[in-house]
């Protein structure tokens, strides 16, 4: 890691307020919050009263016996089927009726307008309600109901699961202002909620394909669950009667609402392209931890406790994601060369989304809109999409410029890989010499070193003979000469290393009294050997001929080069010695020549009968 890049870091700073600056007041505003200045005239309610009952009923609540409240007004904690009477007063009756809008914080209710229900929907069993009270809704209050004077409205509420009833003061105005007013509410209590879980559901279908033909799976799978999250996130405000009951449907509000913050975490790392290696594992050993204590929480705490603690951990989980988010991508434009800025600064939107959504349970004095991240998702994802798309796929360049583009990446890469080819081949050659050393050391110490103290031996005891002297120190030095070639490069090539081979070997021949003969085609289609195993022929080739001026005895050396018509090459070296080879020196001679040919994968034959010489054969098949 280097040095913090404080003039990258400015450049996010800047990007992350611009992008803030036009998302919140240009898009924000205009889409999701009403003009104050168009508040309608809205008409006060009075004479509020609550009664519990024992059953949803307009004539159970009718001979109910009711005590005065004010609003809000709260219960809380078990299961209850509650009847709250309220009045409001006009002067006349509008043509078109009146508009209300209740609020309400319960999972079903029923309307009475004088005593005649304009509001029926979904279940209202204790137990097995549906959650139709959870959607925001504008009501008309038709004229035909409507009386000059003294209204009254009978609101029946269910809550079963959910530890609090609330109770607001509806709003109450003439219809077409009221609308205009609770759009935003309204536009968000469905068609929003039905656009974002359809494009990003698509999204998460793209990203889902992504996984599979992407290098980096791990970048597609966490903008899948991401998507995952959000369409989840609106199918729990859709789904108004789910197969679950009140407490089941609070455990899956948290495990969404939590899901959400910790895909973004992960999802942003992964985007990085330099993970942090704890990061990711972390993030889901903490949400699934926060989880159990939650479902813990809800099922087996009573309430209100069992709900305000997962509450409270929620309201935490997102502030702290928020930052974590931030604090991500600072780090990455911190320490890493990074120019997509749009990129980052969009989803830091979303990182503040999530810290807003938790002012909101932190400050409830501010008054703040809710649900900031579903509201936000689908926009910036799909700018996130795009710039993805504009910056890796360069959709708009011309088709020159894309042949540029492309032809520059390929000889990048070209380059790269004949530099790891050529690094590749000196580790190669360099490892094919150390084995090569090594094997030496070992023939130093049980080959030279024996024959070398049988000498001196011989001498302490008086029994050296002149020429046998002569002929072993002649024998120490040729095999210490071969040791010292081995010690240089014989070539990278089959061809190299013949030519090598017949350079050093011819003089050494000759000058042992020995006849030589050298055959070979002038085109020889040789096997693309790598250097450990031109290295490894080259040795056997030198073993066949030290066993030659050693033992055989006879007046001429001779190599022969062939090719066969399946492409495999054939290198012989034969003497017309006495033949019989196998025994003593040669034949440790001839046991190494064997392991080396096995090692190059080559076939490997010796013909030495008594009296008809020796002739060592190897051969090279072409690599399938």
């Amino acid at each position: 890691m280097g040095r913090f890049n404080w003039a990258q870091l400015g450049k996010l700073l800047a990007a992350v307020v611009l992008v803030q600056a036009i998302y919140w007041l240009a898009i924000d505003r205009p889409l999701f919050h009403a003009d104050p200045g168009r508040e309608p005239g809205l008409i006060a309610v009075s004479d509020v009263a609550v009664a519990r009952l024992t059953a949803p009923d307009f004539a159970e609540a009718a001979k109910a016996r009711f005590e005065p409240a004010e609003l809000p007004w709260t219960y809380c904690c078990d299961t209850a089927v509650f009847a709250v009477k309220m009045t409001f007063v006009i002067d006349r009756v509008p043509a078109e009726g009146l508009g209300i809008f209740p609020n309400l914080q319960t999972d079903n209710f029923q309307l009475a307008l004088n005593g005649s229900p304009i509001v029926v929907r979904g279940r209202m069993e204790p137990g097995n309600g549906s959650f139709h009270g959870q959607v925001r809704t504008l009501v008309r209050m038709p004229s035909g109901l409507l009386k000059p004077g003294k209204n009254t409205l009978t609101f029946i509420t269910l809550r079963d699961g959910f530890p609090y009833t609330d109770v607001y003061e509806p709003k109450i105005a003439d219809y077409a202002a009221l609308e205009q007013y609770t759009a935003r509410r309204l536009f968000l209590a469905s068609p929003f909620y039905l656009l974002t879980g359809g494009l990003l559901g698509l999204l998460g279908l793209i990203a889902t394909i992504m996984m599979f033909r992407s290098d980096d799976w791990r970048f597609a799978a966490w903008l899948s669950l991401l998507c995952a999250g959000f369409v989840a996130n609106a199918g729990y405000y859709l789904w108004l009667d789910p197969p679950v009951d009140g407490w089941g449907r609070m455990v899956a509000f948290f495990a969404i609402y939590q899901l959400i913050p910790a895909a973004m975490l992960c999802f942003v790392d992964s985007w990085t392209g330099r993970p942090v290696p704890w990061l990711q594992p972390m993030t889901v050993a903490i949400y699934l931890g926060a989880m159990v204590v939650t479902a813990w929480h809800i099922y087996r705490v009573p309430m209100p406790e069992g709900f305000d603690v997962p509450a409270m951990i929620w309201i935490w989980y997102l502030g702290a994601s928020a930052v974590a988010v931030v604090a991500r991508l600072a780090w990455h434009f911190a320490t890493q060369a990074e120019d997509r800025l749009l990129e980052s600064a969009l989803m830091t939107v979303i990182a503040a989304a999530l810290l807003m959504d938790a002012a909101l349970e932190w400050f409830p004095e501010l008054q703040l809109t809710g649900d900031n991240v579903g509201n936000s998702a689908v926009f910036l994802l799909l700018a996130m999409t795009a710039a993805f798309l504009t910056r890796n796929f360069r959709l708009f360049q011309s088709q020159g410029a894309l042949n540029a583009m492309l032809q520059e990446k390929v000889t990048r890469r070209e380059a790269e890989l004949a530099e790891a080819a050529v690094r590749e081949q000196a580790l190669v050659r360099a490892q094919a010499h150390d084995e090569e050393r090594r094997r030496i050391m070992r023939d130093l110490h049980d080959g030279l070193g024996s024959q070398l103290m049988t000498m001196m031996l011989s001498a302490r005891l008086g029994e050296a003979d002149p020429p046998k002297v002569a002929e072993g120190l002649q024998s120490v030095i040729d095999e210490m000469r071969l040791m010292v070639d081995s010690m240089d490069s014989v070539g990278d090539s089959l061809e190299a290393a013949l030519a090598t081979f017949r350079a050093r070997i011819q003089p050494r021949i000759e000058a042992a009294g020995f006849a030589f003969r050298w055959v070979q085609p002038a085109m020889l289609n040789a096997p693309d050997l790598g250097p450990r195993d031109v290295l490894q022929v080259f040795r056997i080739m030198q073993e066949a001929v030290t066993n030659a001026l050693k033992h055989s005895g006879g007046s001429e050396i001779a190599v022969e080069v062939s090719a066969t018509g399946d492409g495999a090459v054939t290198v012989a070296v034969a003497d017309n010695g006495s033949g019989g080879a196998g025994t003593g020196d040669a034949g440790r001679g001839l046991a190494n020549m064997r392991v080396r040919a096995r090692a190059v994968g080559a076939d490997y034959a010796v013909q030495s009968e008594p009296g008809k010489g020796t002739r060592i054969t190897l051969a090279l098949l072409q690599p399938a």
